[in-house]
């Protein structure tokens, strides 16, 4: 009762809609302290059926068929778009004219030229933009960067980033069958998420990559919408890739990630070693983190698990008590808190479009290294 609130309007209702949608209906009862009570005003997809039946599930008050409809809306405050990356920039791009703080999913687009034109528009229309790296809001990613930046570990070294999805070739195909023009392919939909965490734990920059991908299959069938024989489609999604970088910094990292790893499931991981000792963490036991510090005595040397808690980053937001799990749902309204609040309070977000348009650099300078079978400057 009394709280502020600011209008929501969801453009897609895929995976990524219904994720948003969840968080934004946790977010104001886990953080009592936000900004303003986020109210889902208007959900839009091209599918009627989708939408209408999105609409009742997640509590919103209107639904449409067309993004312009959102766009021209006086009421409202936060557009999210849940689209395909190739749908990324027009529509952000009216909103930001409008006068709408954007949300996106990420890849925010598929190429760096349409990045570079969202990234010009931000400073033409004083746009304000979020980007959905949700990962970044792990508790233990946000410890990891804290205790670097205390030098707790010493001068970071060398960092490993992996990302490991699958269950299966069937798993892979259906997982990203699109091509690479629709999705920026599997490489960019998944290791962007690495690519950019370790850009946050280490506070860095990328200077130069060297790296590979591969399709391993190259045709996927997608389910018929009348219910006749699956779609063949030619496949050219990446199910692999492997980087190495050289930061800024002159920390060495390398990045792992595979849309088919028979057998993981899901499990985004960390590593950095320094000077002075090592993190290390795994989002397949999000609850548990791993410290090991060079103190040169026998009794205290070796890694050490450290149960996440109250007292570490989003802490509040759990049990009090450590060992509670953070999963994905509560990464996701940690998010949706962050956007709310920087909308609100007119403060900046990150990662904005601007973090975004550094890590698809990456990724398009990955696929020149493949082609040149070189080092490829950022």
């Amino acid at each position: 009762m009394g709280r502020k609130t600011v209008n929501v309007a969801l453009i897609g209702v895929g995976f990524m809609g219904s994720e948003h949608s969840k968080a934004y209906s946790l977010a104001p009862v886990i953080f009592p302290d936000i900004a303003a009570v986020p109210v889902k005003k208007l959900i839009c997809d091209i599918n009627e059926t989708a939408v209408r039946k999105n609409a009742e599930q997640w509590g919103y008050e209107e639904w449409c068929t067309d993004w312009k409809e959102v766009i021209a809306r006086d009421d409202i405050d936060i557009v999210d778009i849940c689209v395909p990356p190739n749908l990324h920039s027009e529509i952000a791009i009216e909103a930001m004219k409008a006068g709408k703080f954007v949300m996106s999913e990420k890849p925010l687009t598929t190429t760096v030229e349409d990045c570079e034109k969202l990234v010009a528009a931000t400073k033409e229309y004083h746009g304000r933009s979020a980007v959905a790296f949700n990962k970044r809001r792990w508790p233990a990613v946000n410890f990891a960067r804290k205790l670097i930046k205390d030098g707790v570990i010493g001068t970071p070294l060398t960092y490993n980033g992996r990302y490991l999805q699958g269950g299966g070739d069937e798993f892979a195909k259906y997982y990203t069958f699109r091509s690479n023009i629709l999705t920026g392919g599997g490489f960019a939909d998944s290791c962007s998420h690495i690519v950019d965490m370790c850009r946050f734990i280490l506070d860095d920059q990328y200077d130069e990559v060297v790296g590979t991908t591969e399709v391993f299959w190259n045709e996927a069938f997608e389910a018929s919408k009348d219910g006749g024989e699956p779609v063949r489609h030619e496949r050219d999604a990446e199910d692999m890739s492997m980087i190495i970088a050289r930061m800024k910094s002159g920390v060495t990292a390398t990045l792992y990630q595979s849309s088919a790893y028979a057998g993981a499931g899901e499990d985004i991981s960390f590593e950095v070693c320094g000077t002075k000792g090592m993190v290390r963490w795994s989002g397949a036991n999000p609850s548990v983190f791993q410290l090991a510090l060079n103190t040169k005595d026998p009794e205290t040397d070796g890694t050490k698990s450290i149960l996440m808690g109250p007292a570490h980053p989003y802490g509040q937001a759990v049990p009090p008590l450590a060992g509670f799990g953070v999963g994905v749902v509560d990464c996701m309204s940690f998010q949706a808190y962050e956007a709310v609040n920087a909308c609100v309070n007119g403060t900046k977000y990150t990662p904005d479009f601007c973090d975004a348009l550094e890590v698809i650099k990456v990724c398009d300078a990955v696929r020149e290294s493949k082609k040149k079978r070189a080092w490829v400057k950022i």
